[in-house]
């Protein structure tokens, strides 16, 4: 027997609302917790190919403007 399947039997054999409610409350925070198993790739590549190449060019020398110089002393 799995462990899923021990759980759902001990689930179903609770009959005070107010303990399930607490183990759903419990489940739900491990779940927001939880690093995600599949990572952003989808989300990610959704903006492949949103930029022009002038834009992409235009971001790239701005970023380089903006972050490629050290203020104050090292």
């Amino acid at each position: 027997m799995t462990i899923k399947e021990k759980l759902l039997i001990d689930l179903q054999s609770i009959n005070q609302p107010w303990f399930l409610q607490q183990i759903y409350q419990f489940v739900q925070l491990i779940k927001r917790n939880s690093p995600s198993k599949r990572g952003n790739r989808e989300q990610v590549l959704a903006f492949a190919g949103t930029l022009s190449k002038e834009e992409a060019e235009k971001m790239q020398i701005e970023i380089d403007t903006e972050f490629h110089h050290i203020e104050g002393e090292w």
